[in-house]
């Protein structure tokens, strides 16, 4: 029975392309954790997910390259990976992420307090038809009236 290094190096070799395929998974999670920071249980749910893309993928790094056994170099492998990606190109990719929000939150803010301000106009309005809510007043009172004005009352 021979060892076969080729499919040992290769498996090296693929859990660090592995690490650095969920680290870049991962700066997509940390977006959208951006986007809905209070939102904790929205946060576990795209935790668990990031969580099950991992597991997926050391599955099939497992399952493929070393016949289904569980090698313990492809999990430092993998973090290995992971590491590079987050302090090489992970930076770059979170700076240039960070320069695309600053030049685009301006114009998105600008546009939502328009939008609001347009709805709470739309609203006052809608509002104002309705007397503001006197007309109810105004009937529920005139009924009232009415009745006393009876006469033999």
């Amino acid at each position: 029975m021979s060892v076969d290094y080729t499919l040992h190096s290769l498996l090296a070799f693929w859990s660090v392309i592995l690490g650095v395929a969920c680290g870049f998974v991962y700066e997509f999670f940390r977006l959208l954790h951006r986007l809905h920071p209070r939102a904790y249980w929205l946060i576990l749910l795209e935790d668990l997910f990031f969580g099950s893309i991992c597991t997926a993928g050391m599955m099939l790094l497992f399952f493929n390259l070393s016949f289904g056994r569980m090698r313990f170099y492809a999990f430092p492998g993998v973090l290995l990976g992971f590491i590079l990606w987050y302090f090489t190109l992970g930076r770059a990719f979170r700076q240039v992420c960070l320069r695309v929000s600053n030049a685009v939150s301006p114009p998105v803010r600008y546009l939502h307090r328009y939008f609001r301000t347009c709805g709470g106009t739309f609203r006052i309005s809608l509002r104002a038809e309705e007397g503001f809510g006197a007309k109810r007043f105004i009937k529920r009172s005139s009924k009232n009236d009415s009745s006393k004005n009876r006469p033999g009352g």
